[in-house]
């Protein structure tokens, strides 16, 4: 088994004065936008954040996504679709980003679409 340790995704010194504007509302709706990653993965299959666990034989596709804005990259992550939804393993907020990441693909389906 492998936890998915995430960096913050906005310093303090930025989230609190956006938290006391939005009177909370802006720490809520980033928690709730970190549902889909990936909190952990065993030989059984992944659980979300959000707390979804999904089988290894239920996904059908892995797609790498990168976002690229003025020469720098902005997130880089692999996103899972299964008939469930998607999860996603976020390589740009991730600690243990490569170690999670050849986790996953070694233990994922060998007719998976890339």
């Amino acid at each position: 088994m492998i936890e998915v340790q995430l960096r913050p995704g906005m310093h303090g010194c930025v989230s609190v004065p956006l938290g006391c504007l939005s009177l909370g509302l802006v720490p809520l709706l980033v928690h709730q936008g970190e549902g889909h990653f990936i909190k952990r993965m065993d030989d059984l299959g992944v659980e979300t954040r959000s707390g979804r666990r999904i089988a290894w034989s239920e996904f059908t596709r892995i797609q790498r996504i990168t976002a690229r804005m003025g020469g720098g990259t902005l997130s880089d992550e692999y996103q899972l679709t299964s008939p469930r939804g998607r999860v996603s393993l976020p390589l740009w907020r991730a600690v243990n980003a490569q170690e999670a990441l050849d986790y996953m693909l070694a233990r994922l389906p060998e007719n998976i679409q890339q």
